[in-house]
């Protein structure tokens, strides 16, 4: 997270061939994703049974992008 790999710029570069429904359709589950887990990990301190429930949001993230080939 935030260190510049070399393949970045081609990467980033070839993603805007990504049409924009499919773009769309990766930040809404993402971001969505990101917010579930951030909510829980305000409040999850030694709960396991919050925990278990981030990892379900997180794996939820993982297919979601899996879907779309990434």
């Amino acid at each position: 997270m935030g260190a510049n790999l070399t393949e970045d710029k081609p990467a980033i570069q070839r993603s805007r061939e990504i049409p924009v429904e499919c773009r769309r359709y990766i930040s809404h589950h993402v971001r969505n994703g990101l917010l579930s887990i951030m909510g829980l990990a305000m409040k999850i301190k030694d709960d396991p049974v919050a925990i278990k429930e981030l990892q379900c949001h997180i794996k939820h993230i993982a297919c979601d992008l899996e879907k779309v080939g990434l």
